[in-house]
């Protein structure tokens, strides 16, 4: 039987286009999003991709942190083979303007929910001999000192502990973490989230606006790095660099990051 595939945040952005991307690879494919009617367009595109089936599930992973999710679709679909956990939200803005409800929330979706879902996925994989992938969305913000960002950082972060932390765990088995670093996707959230505290007319804001990746093209990678038992992918190869130096040179890199962002 063809691998099964379980996506949160599959209605929209880069969980659509690993969606497709999956089913190019003709892999059956369990779509989780909150918006019934999205995912069920996502799912019919997806359909144009593939033979294999493609189910979706409306559901909100805050209810519960995933665990009835996640018993949902072993109940409808088996035991998934590749858990990719996309589910988030922003979290991006200076600390005074979050509400204690929204600050959770992201706590929650960002933080919980992907470490309760890998939970459930490990132990239901850790005594099987066949291969199986757990992808996981951190952000540069986990790695980075991006101003504004401190709620997004901090959920973000914890998913990169995860993965150092159960590495010597894994080891011993045929579950293949792969943790995902990108900077910036072009969905939407630089115009709606950053931006606003950029200075006007910073030279390294119109870089930043213009450097953002295009999740079809990062989707893809995440499928192919993932299959080959990766465990760390930084995007783009900019990044890459950028990480290396701040683990380096932490008092410059801040100022560095620092520059383009008004201070209130």
């Amino acid at each position: 039987m063809t691998q099964l595939v379980m996506i949160t945040g599959a209605s929209a952005g880069l969980g659509e286009q690993l969606a497709y991307a999956f089913a190019r690879r003709q892999m059956r494919l369990l779509l989780l999003g909150r918006d019934h009617q999205r995912l069920a367009k996502v799912a019919r595109q997806a359909a144009r991709l593939t033979t294999a089936p493609v189910a979706i599930l409306a559901t909100d992973l805050l209810n519960d942190n995933g665990r009835s999710a996640w018993r949902r679709c072993v109940s409808r679909c088996g035991v998934p083979d590749i858990l990719v956990n996309n589910a988030a939200l922003p979290g991006f803005g200076a600390i005074n303007d979050l509400s204690l409800a929204e600050a959770q929330k992201v706590l929650q979706l960002n933080t919980a929910v992907p470490l309760t879902l890998s939970q459930l996925f490990i132990q239901a994989h850790y005594w099987t001999r066949r291969p199986s992938y757990l992808i996981n969305l951190a952000s540069a913000g986990g790695e980075l000192p991006l101003p504004y960002a401190a709620f997004h950082s901090a959920s973000k972060a914890a998913l990169l502990g995860f993965a150092r932390g159960s590495r010597f765990e894994l080891q011993v088995t045929q579950i293949h973490l792969m943790t995902v670093i990108p900077s910036l996707l072009a969905t939407g959230h630089f115009q709606q989230q950053t931006a606003p505290y950029l200075k006007a007319n910073s030279l390294i804001a119109q870089l930043l606006a213009h450097s953002q990746l295009d999740p079809a093209k990062v989707a893809k990678k995440i499928v192919t790095s993932a299959l080959r038992g990766q465990q760390i992918l930084r995007l783009p190869l900019a990044y890459q660099w950028l990480a290396a130096f701040n683990r380096l040179a932490p008092r410059i890199s801040r100022k560095i990051i620092a520059q383009p962002y008004r201070t209130r």
